[in-house]
């Protein structure tokens, strides 16, 4: 996930809103509440932009649509508070990547805010999710035998990586050793799929 969050406050203007989108090039910003700083709703270019800018009185599209555009009969909100989507999805800092993923494509989400007893800790984007497809095999192998080094006892297991698909190659027989080293090597950003070898006899 991506930390700190910048967020915005319920009782901020809709233009600070889309300042600080267009500064930063988000797509959506969580909202907090002004006292509490819980998570209370979030808000999406879509929001800004919906019934926002104002149709050009000078305009006259009859010819392509057979009537004019509405004009507005009540004045346009100012708050954040005023359009924001108050139904979230969120993750937990543990929330598996694949879930979150599924998430966003399940509700055609952007971004997924990562909360911990309601506080804002982080965000997950579709950028943060492809940042991990991206991933050098490289830095994936080296992180690999780090997370083995630090469980102990894989000190005779080898790792390489293609195209984020991780090959462990140790004792297959030993059914404990690997499922820890297949989920150790799941839980590193950049892998793709693992597989569980055994070492070839020597010729």
């Amino acid at each position: 996930m991506s930390r700190p969050v910048v967020t915005v406050r319920d009782f901020d203007s809709i233009k600070k809103a889309a300042g600080i989108l267009a500064e930063h090039g988000f797509t959506s910003l969580p909202v907090v509440d002004a006292d509490s700083r819980l998570l209370v709703g979030i808000v999406t270019e879509a929001d800004l932009i919906r019934d926002a800018i104002p149709p050009d009185p000078r305009s006259d599209t009859r010819h392509e649509t057979g009537h004019r555009s509405p004009v507005p009969s009540a004045p346009p909100p100012t708050l954040v508070s005023q359009i924001m989507t108050r139904s979230v999805h969120t993750a937990g800092p543990r929330t598996d990547c694949a879930e979150i993923a599924a998430t966003m494509l399940e509700h055609n989400l952007r971004s997924v805010p990562v909360t911990e007893d309601r506080v804002v800790v982080g965000i997950v984007t579709r950028r943060d999710l492809m940042r991990d497809l991206a991933r050098d095999d490289v830095l994936i192998q080296i992180d690999v035998r780090r997370n083995l080094d630090r469980y102990g006892g894989f000190e005779d297991w080898q790792v390489s990586v293609c195209d984020g698909r991780v090959v462990l190659t140790g004792p297959v027989g030993d059914p404990p050793a690997r499922d820890v080293a297949r989920a150790l090597a799941l839980a590193t950003p950049g892998t793709r799929q693992v597989e569980v070898a055994a070492p070839r006899p020597c010729a």
